[in-house]
């Protein structure tokens, strides 16, 4: 499977976050509305970047990211969107028998197809599409067994990888006047493994 099951909690936080809009648009007499036509909108959350490094193994970190949306709803049910994600630039040594730093930063752009369940008061969505991500690594190891002084940059490993991948997400929508606030979690696939968002953000309707 290209995306697998998540491993830190990621749907229960978003299962928390939708039923605060939830309890918060009931609590406001919110009415349900359609969030129809073009719209744009910014996010920030907290990624997992995940990269597999040859000879040193798997690197997953959290850190700070956002994202950049634009999209069209034509209808209540269905929509698309485009979307540009930096995840970040985590920086960590990941390995404690030689000295092992590594760090990764991935970003790239995804176009989704967008489902809404139909729902009062809130909107729900399932997303799917195509990701194309760059993933940077640079690791420096530098360890008696592994370099000598005639040989002092043997352990130095740079890759620039980008991959075409299936992504998928799920969140949930308010929407007061032209203005609308969505929660999501979003799953990737790219430089053998899968990096992840978990993201609050605001969009705009034209």
């Amino acid at each position: 499977m290209l995306l697998s099951a998540p491993r830190n909690g990621a749907p229960l936080v978003v299962a928390r976050i939708v039923a605060c809009i939830l309890a918060v648009s009931l609590g406001v007499g919110v009415r349900a509305a359609d969030l129809l036509g073009l719209y744009a909108g910014v996010a920030v959350g907290e990624s997992q970047v995940e990269a597999n490094v040859p000879t040193v193994g798997d690197f997953k970190r959290n850190h700070s990211a956002f994202e950049l949306n634009a999209g069209i709803r034509p209808i209540s049910l269905i929509g698309a969107e485009l979307s540009y994600i930096d995840f970040g630039h985590p920086r960590e040594p990941i390995n404690a028998v030689d000295t092992v730093h590594t760090d990764v930063a991935e970003k790239g752009a995804a176009a989704f197809g967008m489902v809404y369940l139909p729902l009062p008061v809130v909107d729900v969505f399932l997303k799917a599409g195509i990701a194309r991500l760059q993933s940077t690594v640079n690791s420096s190891r530098i360890g008696v067994a592994i370099c000598t002084v005639t040989s002092p940059n043997c352990g130095l490993i740079r890759l620039d990888r980008t991959n075409t991948a299936f992504a998928a997400g799920a969140g949930a929508q308010l929407k007061f006047g032209s203005l609308a606030v969505r929660a999501e979690y979003e799953r990737f696939n790219a430089a053998g493994a899968n990096p992840s968002l978990l993201s609050l953000g605001l969009l705009w309707a034209f």
